[in-house]
């Protein structure tokens, strides 16, 4: 592995570099809320501002403790790599015959300033559409297109919990560049030929182990941030024996079923097909949308509804995240960036109600 020291000035033209050949999606502070946003300029970069987050809380503030001071975005990456509405076809009746017309649109996307938490979801995707049976070919081209460049976080939200969750501090998760702030300078390390190929753009000098132990320091101090802790022990069976447990019936009391934990969710990934189709009948558009599990109609089957009320909605959704989903792809669901923490209307914290239900 390849590592070098790049100050600020030659971090932006690493960025310029990356923004000349891919569409460059990186974290903006817009509409109140840091984001991930298309192709903006290193200098609005949110460098200098930093997100408070508790329980259906979240506001900005200034910082100049260092660059990367923010946190992860509000929003995640599967926006760009699955779009909340997509049209995949279109079916034309010409002639009392009809035509069938499919579009594989995909972009060229780099995505830069990744953390760890975002970097763990998208592994977790490429689970769920690349690696079984029937891969989706949209989302496996974009991926197979995609340039990333990671970044170690500096200090957790009040309501990220990612330790608990298996992140693993070293992985890479495939990133082609990662980068460590150290006293306001940048340790890149080099991990994929891609990553080396935009590097070489670049006069530097290899950087030796000596900062490596520096680096250590930031993501231990990183660690100590973290505030909230779920203890994952055997947690997929003991969250089976609870599965009829009345505490349901409680969080289905004070869930709304308004699915924004699914819309912010960076691995939620559930979706319906719909047809729009023109009066005179001539065209029909089919699109991919999102979906969520706590929609009325998404257990509805034959006008039957398998989850008709909140409580098991609820149920569903978390047992999925914390269980179901180790039976499927052999790891949780759920990376604890605390998004659904942050932007539940009725504060419902996941951690905590994990931690409740292995504690009844």
């Amino acid at each position: 592995m390849e590592r070098y020291i790049l100050t600020i000035d030659q971090l932006e033209e690493l960025y310029s570099i990356i923004k000349d050949e891919y569409k460059l999606i990186s974290p903006t502070l817009k509409d109140g809320v840091i984001q991930y946003s298309q192709n903006i300029d290193f200098k609005d970069l949110p460098f200098g501002y930093t997100q408070m987050e508790s329980a259906g809380f979240y506001t900005v503030k200034t910082t100049d403790d260092c660059y990367f001071s923010y946190i992860r975005p509000y929003n995640s990456l599967k926006q760009f790599l699955r779009p909340p509405k997509v049209n995949f076809m279109t079916v034309r009746r010409i002639d009392n015959n009809l035509t069938f017309e499919y579009h594989l649109k995909y972009e060229k996307y780099a995505f830069f300033d990744v953390r760890r938490c975002d970097l763990k979801a998208l592994y977790i995707l490429d689970k769920v559409f690349i690696e079984n049976k029937y891969p989706d070919i949209q989302y496996k081209t974009v991926r197979e297109n995609m340039f990333i460049v990671g970044v170690n976080c500096l200090k957790a939200s009040d309501v990220c919990f990612c330790e608990s969750m298996d992140i693993n501090f070293e992985e890479g998760y495939g990133a082609d560049i990662f980068i460590t702030e150290i006293d306001k300078n940048f340790l890149v390390e080099v991990l994929t030929e891609k990553g080396k190929n935009f590097l070489n753009k670049i006069k530097l000098k290899k950087q030796q182990s000596m900062n490596l132990n520096k680096k250590e320091e930031v993501i231990e101090k990183f660690k100590t941030t973290i505030k909230k802790k779920l203890n994952t022990e055997n947690l997929k069976d003991i969250l089976y024996s609870k599965i009829d447990s009345p505490y349901w019936e409680e969080l289905g009391k004070r869930c709304l079923s308004c699915t924004s934990c699914t819309q912010v969710c960076p691995t939620c990934f559930c979706f319906d097909i719909r047809e729009e189709n023109s009066l005179d009948m001539k065209v029909s558009e089919r699109y991919f949308v999102w979906d969520s599990c706590f929609n009325q109609t998404f257990a509805t089957v034959h006008k039957f509804n398998l989850r008709e009320k909140i409580s098991h909605r609820y149920r569903q959704w978390l047992m999925h995240k914390m269980a179901y989903w180790q039976d499927q792809f052999g790891t949780f669901g759920c990376i604890g960036c605390g998004r659904c923490i942050t932007w539940c209307p009725v504060k419902i914290d996941i951690q905590i109600e994990t931690q409740k239900l292995r504690d009844l």
